[in-house]
């Protein structure tokens, strides 16, 4: 077996073990809500005194549920906003349960102005762009780069625009190479570069054209 069949069996075997661990997490967070109805009725029934204590433990359990749909969302993404949006969630629910102190506050905020700062200065909202298209990692994600370009490419052929290639390339038959070019809906996408066998950069453009011909 070459090396870059064997790449792509593992990457394919990786992202079905990630695909199964997000499954079983979403199991267990729709069988923590059952947990959160028993909370809401325990707080009913608890005395004045105790219903602090009982709904801290509430807003616990909750947020760590959110926790992980965050994480089930990371996995599926494979995005660096997921990703940051998870670690926000989880620094938020450290504050609000755990904070005991000042200084406790003081980091958590701190922490979270991390996480903005990263956001906005450190993450490219807008891919780099050429006259006929966008020039992208082929690691990012089909819903992010809607979401940043506003161009419409079907997310569930593949989470990122890597795995897309490779769904397009089985249904065409078209090798993965350099200059080798897809079409998926209005979208054409071409690879630019490729490294030991795997996509690096690409460039996507609207066919206008095309929809023209099929309107006429």
């Amino acid at each position: 077996m070459k090396a870059h069949d064997f790449k792509k069996q593992l990457t394919k075997f990786t992202l079905n073990l990630e695909l199964i661990l997000a499954v079983c997490l979403a199991v267990a967070i729709l069988i923590g809500l059952f947990d959160i109805v028993k909370y809401l009725a325990h707080i009913i029934q608890t005395d004045l005194t105790d219903t602090y204590n009982v709904f801290k433990k509430f807003l616990a359990f909750t947020l760590l549920l959110v926790v992980g749909i965050e994480l089930v969302l990371m996995l599926l993404s494979h995005s660096t906003s997921a990703m940051l949006e998870l670690v926000l969630f989880a620094i938020a629910r450290k504050m609000l349960i755990y904070s005991e102190t000042m200084l406790d506050l003081i980091l958590g905020t701190a922490a979270i102005a991390g996480v903005f700062a990263i956001k906005k200065y450190l993450m490219t909202k807008k891919p780099l762009s050429e006259r006929d298209g966008h020039v992208i990692s082929a690691a990012q994600s089909v819903h992010d780069i809607n979401f940043t370009t506003g161009l419409d490419i079907p997310e569930n052929k593949g989470n990122t625009i890597g795995g897309l290639i490779c769904h397009l390339s089985e249904e065409t038959c078209t090798p993965v190479e350099e200059g080798s070019e897809y079409e998926v809906g209005n979208i054409k996408i071409r690879i630019l570069k490729m490294k030991d066998g795997l996509i690096e950069k690409v460039i996507l453009n609207e066919n206008h054209i095309r929809e023209v011909e099929e309107r006429i």
